[in-house]
């Protein structure tokens, strides 16, 4: 295998989306032949291409090989496809564009992976650098495509990537300097073949670091421990809430009941942070996103100050347990972010009864007996809505939940207020994908938040 990936001449990149677009220009900046293609035709790729660099070729209606030396594949095309085996016959390496980004760059790098929390650590640890005025991006599967932003950081600067599975199976070079998982759990059973292929690939984010660089792993799970045991090098931190951790680890960085935040070793003990509750963030959930961030952002070389700044500033993005209002005493949150089981346990763990559950969406076959017993118990009444509705409904009946069913979310808002009193917290948990009704879940937290706002304005007129 090739020592870096810049070091052929021909490439074919397989789709047109913001990534593969994205290494096309890298790979033209370095006046490399390239093809890129994508099996959407040419009228479906005419917005797609207009930002493409002008010595890309580009194919419409199929992904083409075009006598390549590697190809550079979309996270959008599943790896059992028939395609990679043909690749694989042919000898031909399939890499990712996290792949070739980290081979084009002369940064130290920071890697996040994870079923849940991603996101939110990754910009964590950017507000964190941000704090100390260090060099730095923020990029990956948080929005802005690697290739296009890590050549303009130096050596002295930090890429801070968020890395998914449908990346990582493809990647090979990433010996990133910090990898953290925040978590792996069931999701991804429509992406991969097998579902053993799913955590195979997040652990490859610190697999591939070798005997070098630190691991940052979730102090209280026993299964990413195990998978790992003798995979990561010895400078390793856990992080978690202090209830998670063990007391045989030796390097911690957790948060207490508290709320403080702390960090210690076989030597040393530190309180780094003093009040979770003065942040933007909400739950143990992001508590265990927070130190996660902090342990990595103090890998590279941030002082404990800026990295409790970085936190007390930091304004998570929308849709992850977002407070969007009150009526009647009624608080209403959006966790439409929440698109497996258990990230919607993770967001529901800190919400104190009574409360009522929205949920609901795509039936990704994933197992829903935890969530469901957890919900009966807790909730007070559950809205179902979507393709799910019969199974996730049935589950919950079981379990002795009150369940009504919803044709929209705006009805299931509706329905929810009517099953509320005042000191009942609303949350929208939906614990499956948004497909089926929406075409992401950003566009079911707007439904959701504008259907508030509807009954808030409703309730103002009477």
């Amino acid at each position: 295998m090739a020592s870096n990936w810049l070091d052929f001449t021909r490439y074919a990149v397989w789709g047109l989306g913001r990534s593969g677009k994205a290494a096309a220009n890298l790979l033209a900046r370095h006046e490399k032949n390239v093809v890129a293609s994508d099996i959407r035709s040419e009228e479906q790729l005419a917005a797609d291409v207009g930002d493409l660099h002008e010595d890309v070729e580009w194919v419409a209606g199929e992904n083409v090989f075009a006598n390549a030396e590697v190809i550079v594949t979309s996270p959008g095309l599943k790896p059992g496809l028939q395609l990679f085996e043909v690749a694989r016959q042919r000898g031909i390496p399939v890499i990712s564009e996290v792949d070739l980004a980290f081979d084009a760059s002369n940064a130290t790098w920071v890697g996040i992976t994870g079923t849940d929390g991603k996101t939110t650590t990754t910009g964590l640890v950017g507000a964190m650098i941000e704090a100390a005025g260090r060099q730095h991006v923020v990029a990956g599967n948080i929005g802005t495509a690697l290739c296009d932003v890590v050549e303009d950081v130096d050596e002295r600067g930090v890429v801070v990537a968020e890395i998914s599975a449908n990346q990582l199976w493809s990647c090979h070079h990433l010996a990133v300097d910090s990898a953290a998982i925040t978590n792996i759990a069931d999701d991804h059973l429509d992406y991969f073949d097998d579902f053993s292929e799913y955590p195979a690939a997040k652990y490859r984010l610190v697999r591939l670091q070798g005997d070098e660089g630190v691991a940052v792993l979730p102090g209280g799970d026993d299964e990413i421990r195990a998978a790992l045991f003798g995979h990561v090098s010895d400078d390793v931190t856990w992080f978690g809430v202090e209830s998670d951790l063990q007391s045989e680890l030796q390097q911690v960085v957790y948060f207490d009941e508290h709320g403080e935040g702390w960090w210690h070793n076989e030597d040393e003990r530190h309180r780094w942070f003093d009040d979770f509750g003065t942040t933007h963030l909400f739950g143990p959930h992001n508590q265990r996103n927070a130190a996660c961030a902090a342990a990595l952002a103090r890998s590279v070389g941030t002082e404990w100050d800026c990295i409790a700044e970085g936190l007390r500033n930091y304004q998570p993005p929308p849709h992850r347990m977002q407070p969007v209002g009150q009526i009647d005493g009624i608080t209403y949150i959006d966790d439409s972010k929440a698109t497996n089981v258990h990230a919607s346990l993770a967001g529901l763990e800190g919400v104190q009864p009574p409360l009522v559950v929205i949920a609901g969406g795509r039936d990704k076959g994933l197992d829903l007996s935890e969530w469901a017993a957890v919900v009966a118990e807790k909730a007070d009444c559950t809205v179902v809505i979507g393709e799910i509705t019969d199974r996730m409904t049935r589950l919950l009946e079981q379990r002795g939940g009150r369940v009504f069913c919803a044709d929209t979310l705006p009805e299931a808002v509706t329905r929810a207020h009517n099953e509320s009193g005042p000191g009942t917290t609303v949350v929208l948990s939906p614990a499956c994908s948004s497909y089926d009704m929406f075409s992401s879940y950003r566009q079911r937290g707007e439904v959701f938040q504008k259907a508030v706002q509807k009954q808030a304005g409703q309730h103002e007129e009477c």
